[in-house]
């Protein structure tokens, strides 16, 4: 995981960045968590998703603000 932090700058390289080592920390993290069974791991692994969730959410939320501020398409 020391590649992988959430949070940070909301710009579509970042968001791109932290999605691929996501998918990297969850390919490795969740394969182990569930070959182990481990509920503590799964429950970590849960919480993360969630605080990715959250930084998509929020760049989400800035690139809808963005549009708002220009003309709608077409017009």
């Amino acid at each position: 995981m020391t590649d992988y932090q959430i949070g940070g700058g909301l710009k579509l390289l970042t968001a791109l960045e932290k999605t691929q080592a996501f998918a990297e920390f969850l390919q490795t993290r969740m394969t182990r968590a569930l070959e182990s069974e481990d509920p503590t791991e799964l429950h970590y692994l849960f919480a993360q998703l969630d605080d990715y969730h959250s930084y998509m959410w929020r760049y989400h939320k800035k690139l809808q603000a963005g549009r708002a501020e220009r003309a709608p398409l077409g017009e």
